[in-house]
């Protein structure tokens, strides 16, 4: 018998197994077998009886395919049939390639095109890979011919043509061999059986003894047609059950897709168009391939039992349970169970039913969600369901499924955002915790254990990069085996960057694995390690012990770490040189054995990945000799065998644990939720398209009923999602670009469904439809239609929401004169006491203010701060080292009394380079040494030209409001001298500035006030040097103390709020950048100039912003208090006589001219949009994302006063040429 029960609900099917199996149990000792499509589905058809029944066991689930081979052995006998099929194809790959090695067949005209494809590869190694993957595809294609076109291979069996293709020719050749080696294949098989239990031609006299007492099919959405037709034949000798999950209680088997419309509208006409009975769309765009499986099971002679739910959708009746409010979701459900087209829900409804009005606005049964990436995606899910669950006490993250097309592109998100939020370091934080299980993920991509040993298995081609093999040693297991702490690891990593060790074993390695790379083991692993052992025996310093030098940082206890790092690069060696020679499949599997257990040390989080190693291995040779194969396998090829095996999903695994579960887009996920998410409903990514094989001669023969289509089975498993949704759908897609928000469209299928929305319902799609906003710590993910859960983003929300009321607030403060302290700090928290700072120090913080802010005030570095550990050696020098090897020349005895050291003969400057080049800080090459000899000349003839100084440095310091300013500087002959080591840029032109101011400050007797400060640098041109001097003149004391409390309270700006005085920003206007104007108004701040400038700029009121007001204000004020030398007669006398402080007015007025000329906000857009231009990278600076996502205005800038006090460093200096 076989019998039919369809329904539109899995529950309900679930509800006729346990009643079929209570009503007809079988004995206690008999099995039940249960066929189903995934684990997936077998664990919920488990847990479903087991909570009927109270227990579930006892059960059998086999696959169809091993169904059909468990019960050809039943019908035509043990004997006849093995217990495996060596058609499987994870042996039908060694049997097809032992063929391929096979010379004498393969040397027929027949495989010739066989023989180009792999002979040709180029080495013996790349020959067996190939010709490996031929046969692992060819595997692949004869297990699909033999369940979708098994009369081909009975054609090719009678030596005929099938499909009449090239490829024809050697595929026929092989399978023939292969069907001669071994006749009982699964199709031939199968015709038997048939045979048999159509004619009752069947050798065991009691054949039903050995079948099982009932077949279940239980939820298969898409059969072969000869696995139909096989359950028919055995219907006629044992029950046969199938339960099928069908979306429609009416006849849907000629439902048309809209493109199968189109075409009938075209071809035939509108008449036959209009005859045509009208389905619903989703059936008919989506259903094709559950349609199929339809009109297979139509066919049969079937008992059937029914068993379709639908909601109570009558119009008449207005009263009780009917009146309730329902949501869209029920009536896509309700249209899709009748197979009928959408209609405006508004449409027959009476007035005042409670429908009429909730169909205008959103419910939460359906909702579509746009975002700008796929780590928004989650995020806003994460929010989502956090919000569903608080409107329902009963639901529970059980409830839901999360579904993606490509799970392991959102398996890292779903790891930060889900697994993130309660855990022990948020304790106390008020984060709720959303449980959550990541399933379909492969061994290869979620078990970190898996990972590294196939990257061991890379060791006899890896270049033992440094931070490769560190990677190596952050995993547990790894740190087990050699004892190795956390604590190790972070001071071998110190080691490791002070030996300058990169990549190469010694250079042997380094000449093997890489071409054209001299005999040198300068940058290896032994290269550097015997530095640091040599200097543990050397004394304190670096010395030079046989043409090396050592590194003396190794100590006591910490012998024994550098002795587990040894012993782990030793290992790791051995196995690099031992992986090389080819082995025989049984050999292969006990040296991967061997591997694992001298390399990792199970622990009891990655038990499952240690065990599975094992087992793959053991299954590498148990498959090679059952198929008979024994030929020697290259590392090579078992890296690619691992690969494709560890590669797969594990479909069963972590799939409906208690939690939220989420999952890749798989066939049979129809498992009912009370909330199911789809993300990733991308255009182009869903459906996925699959490029099948270019050997696949289905591909080129045309597509027939029941053939696997991955389109429309993505098609058929968005259908299943919707209808297996019991209260809410979520939809996402991402629909904005994330670097410039340009739209993007969604999948198809989805387009259809808002399509079917907005056209068919003629619903607002608007009210379904939510665009998630661009950053978690937006505002509107606060106050808007997505409420987030995430005190985090809250909290820096509300800063930056603060901050903004703040400067809000600031601005309208600045209008009352009694608000002249806004910027000022309190006394006890920032006094000269607690302030006292170098000119280099004040200087660095207009680099980068924000970073300064950030750091100094808030105690938040964004800036990558680690240790980065770099696998190639430096082939050029840079800038920084050309500072480092100038700056230890500048500071050596030498430029006064040169000598020779005693112990290496080499004078200071030949002792600074030889130990750079032998620290490895000098690449190894003529081109890098041939530069620096450059540096070390130029830099002699620059401490020449300095001449005579002081040894000892003098001092000076001023004490201002906030700041007590320190410098020194070197003592000349007739000027205060300095030698720079790099190029003296805007900040370091800031720093000689401050540093002379604060010298003419001084007031004491034997001060150097008078003195002007030289700076000598210098500098290289197309292969020549070039000696410079920038001369900064001395100043009278009252400008120099007024520029310093000018300085100052633009430091305090930028010290006490985040305020974007970039250099970079106001370089743009300097000389030789932009036009003749702005180089005018440059060039007139003269250094005579300074002072009527700075007094112009503290009586402007027009032409400032209220930044740059209250700094002027707090100078002005600063001035008044500190500075009781100056004559305050005198000075109002010269703001309104003198002749300089006009011109000084004219000049000010001539810089706010400037910037009212020039587009102010396209050219602070376009300085936040550059990247490495105007000596910035303010696209990539965090600090300025941070803290102003929404950019910056000029109003948050001071700028006039930022630009006068850069065009007085542009011109506070003379410079020469020596």
């Amino acid at each position: 018998m076989l019998a039919l029960y369809p329904s539109n609900k899995l529950e309900h099917l679930s509800f006729l197994l346990t009643t079929l199996l209570r009503q007809q149990p079988l004995g206690v000792f008999t099995p039940e077998t249960i066929l189903v499509e995934s684990p997936g589905m077998q664990h919920w058809v488990s847990m479903q009886l087991a909570t009927e029944h109270g227990v579930a066991m006892n059960i059998d689930y086999p696959l169809p395919v091993r169904f059909m081979w468990n019960t050809a052995r039943a019908v035509l006998g043990q004997d006849t049939v093995p217990k495996q099929s060596p058609y499987r194809r994870e042996v039908l790959t060694w049997r097809i390639d032992n063929i391929l090695q096979d010379g004498s067949l393969m040397s027929g005209d027949a495989f010739e095109q066989v023989n180009r494809y792999w002979q040709n590869a180029g080495s013996e190694q790349e020959q067996g890979l190939q010709r490996l993957q031929l046969a692992t595809a060819l595997a692949d294609v004869y297990e699909q011919y033999l369940l979708y076109r098994p009369d081909w291979l009975f054609k090719w069996e009678a030596n005929e043509r099938a499909v009449f293709d090239d490829m024809e020719i050697w595929q026929s050749e092989i399978w023939r061999i292969l069907a001669k080696e071994q006749p009982l294949h699964p199709a031939r098989l199968h015709q038997m059986t048939l045979e048999a239990l159509d004619g009752g031609h069947i050798p065991n006299q009691h054949p039903t003894s050995n079948l099982p007492k009932r077949v279940i099919v239980f939820a298969i959405n898409t059969m072969a047609p000869q696995l139909i037709a096989f359950f028919d034949a055995l219907a006629q000798h044992i029950d046969i059950h199938i339960f099928h999950l069908n979306p429609s209680v009416n006849y849907w088997g000629e439902a048309k897709s809209s493109s199968e419309q189109a075409k009938l509208l075209r071809l035939e006409g509108l008449k036959k168009w209009m005859e045509e009975d009208q389905s619903n769309p989703l059936l008919g765009n989506l259903g094709k391939q559950g349609r199929e499986l339809f009109n297979l099971l139509t066919e049969l002679d079937t008992f059937e039992i029914s068993a379709f739910d639908s909601p109570d959708f009558d119009e008449g009746d207005n009263n009780g349970e009917n009146n309730r409010s329902r949501g869209l979701l029920e009536y896509i459900h309700n249209d899709i169970l009748r197979a009928a087209p959408p209609k405006p829900l508004d449409c027959g409804l009476k007035s005042g039913d409670v429908n009429a009005s909730a169909l205008k606005e959103k419910d939460d049964s359906v909702t579509i969600m746009c975002t700008h990436s796929a780590l928004r995606e989650v995020q806003v899910l994460h929010d989502h369901l956090l919000h569903w669950l608080s409107q329902d006490k009963t639901r529970t993250p059980s409830d839901i499924l999360v579904m993606c097309p490509a799970i392991e592109n959102y398996a890292p998100f779903v790891d930060a955002v889900f697994h993130r939020v309660g855990t022990k370091s948020l304790a106390g934080t008020g984060q709720v915790r959303l449980p959550c299980t990541i399933a379909d993920r492969s061994p290869m991509d979620a078990e970190p254990l898996i990972a590294a040993f196939m990257a061991l298995l890379q060791l006899p081609d890896s270049r033992f990069g440094v931070s490769d093999i560190m990677d190596y040693l952050q995993l547990d297991s790894v740190q087990k085996r050699f004892a190795v702490s956390q604590d190790d690891i972070e001071q071998m990593v110190v080691w490791l960057k002070q030996a300058h060790i990169h990549w190469g074993l010694n250079s042997a390695h380094k000449t093997a694995v890489s071409e054209g790379v001299d005999l040198d083991e300068t940058y290896s692993w032994w290269w550097g390690i015997r530095r640091l052992l040599m200097g543990m025996l050397a004394p304190d310093s670096e010395v030079i012990v046989s043409d090396l030098l050592t590194i003396p940082d190794v100590e006591g206890q910490s012998a024994l770490t550098l002795g587990k790092l040894i012993d782990v690069v030793a290992l790791l060696g051995e196995f690099a040189q031992a992986l090389t020679a080819p082995r025989t499949p049984l050999q292969w599997s006990k040296a991967l054995i061997a591997l694992r257990d001298a390399c990792f040390m199970p622990i009891k989080e990655q038990q499952q990945s240690w065990d599975l190693i094992a087992k793959v291995a053991a299954d590498l040779a148990a498959r090679c000799e059952e198929a008979g194969y024994e030929h020697e396998l290259s590392l090579r090829q078992v890296r690619d065998l691992l690969l494709n095996r560890f590669s797969s999903p594990d479909a069963g695994n972590h799939f409906m644990t208690g939690q939220v579960t989420v999952c890749s887009m798989l066939p049979m996920r129809s498992i009912p939720f009370k909330k199911v998410c789809i993300l990733g409903l991308n255009d182009s990514e869903f459906p996925r398209k699959s490029s099948p094989l270019g050997l696949d001669l289905m591909a080129s023969s045309g597509r027939q009923i029941g053939d696997r289509s991955r389109r429309l089975e993505d098609r058929y498993l968005f259908l299943e999602a919707i209808i297996s949704t019991r209260e809410s759908l979520y939809l996402s897609y991402q629909g904005n670009d994330v670097t410039n928000n340009s739209e993007r469209q969604p999948s198809l299928v989805l387009a259809e469904f808002m399509d079917m929305l907005e056209n068919s319902y003629e619903l607002d799609l608007s009210k379904y439809s939510v665009n998630a906003p661009l950053h978690p710590f937006s505002e509107a993910g606060f106050t808007g239609q997505i409420p987030s859960y995430e005190t985090g983003w809250l909290r820096l929300a509300d800063a930056l929401q603060q901050a903004k009321l703040h400067s809000d607030k600031v601005e309208d403060e600045f209008v009352d004169e009694g608000n002249t302290a806004v910027l000022a700090p309190s006394a006890d928290t920032l006094s000269s006491q607690t302030l006292r700072l170098s000119s280099i120090q004040i200087a660095r913080a207009f680099k980068d203010p924000l970073e300064y802010f950030s750091i100094q005030r808030l105690g938040v570095n964004l800036s990558q701060s680690f240790t980065l550990l770099e696998n190639s050696e430096p082939f050029e020098t840079n800038a920084l080292l050309r500072y480092q090897v100038l700056d230890a020349i500048f500071s050596s005895p030498e430029r006064i009394a040169p000598e020779k050291d005693d112990v290496t003969q080499l004078s200071y400057s030949e002792k600074v380079i030889t130990f750079a080049s032998l620290r490895g800080d000098i690449p190894n090459n003529p081109v890098a040494r041939d530069e620096v000899d450059m540096w070390k000349e130029g830099a002699l003839a620059l401490s020449q030209a300095m001449g005579p100084h002081d040894a000892e440095p003098k001092k000076a310091h001023f004490q201002g409001k906030y700041i007590t300013f320190t410098s020194s500087a070197l003592l000349g002959s007739e000027a205060l001298v300095e030698l720079c080591a790099g190029k003296v840029d805007a900040h370091r032109a800031l720093s000689f500035f401050i540093s002379q101011l604060v010298f003419s400050s001084s007031d004491e007797e034997t001060s150097y006030s008078n003195y002007p400060l030289d700076i000598y640098s210098c500098a290289w041109e197309k292969g020549e040097t070039i000696l410079k001097k920038q001369r900064f003149p001395a100043y009278d004391r009252e400008t120099a103390v007024r520029l310093l409390l000018f300085i100052e309270q633009l430091y305090m700006a930028v010290y006490t709020a985040p305020t974007p005085v970039y250099l970079s920003l106001f370089g743009t206007f300097m000389p030789g950048t932009r036009n003749s104007d702005t180089k005018a108004v440059v060039e007139s701040v003269k250094p005579e100039m300074f002072t009527d400038i700075l007094r112009a700029l503290l009586d402007s009121a027009d032409g400032t912003n209220e930044t740059d007001k209250a700094i002027l204000r707090q100078v002005q004020q600063a001035v008044d208090e500190l500075c009781p030398f100056i004559d305050k007669e005198d000075d109002v006398a010269s703001e309104t006589t003198s002749e300089k402080h006009e011109k000084a007015k004219r000049t000010l007025d001539q810089a706010v001219a400037l910037f009212d000329s020039i587009e102010l906000q396209r050219a602070l857009t376009d300085w936040q949009q550059s990247n490495g231009q105007f000596s910035a990278d303010m696209a990539n600076n965090p600090y300025l994302n941070w803290l102003f996502p929404q950019g910056v205005s000029w109003n948050d800038v001071p700028h006039l006063s930022a630009f006068v006090l850069l065009a007085m460093v542009n011109n506070a200096s003379q410079e020469e040429k020596l």
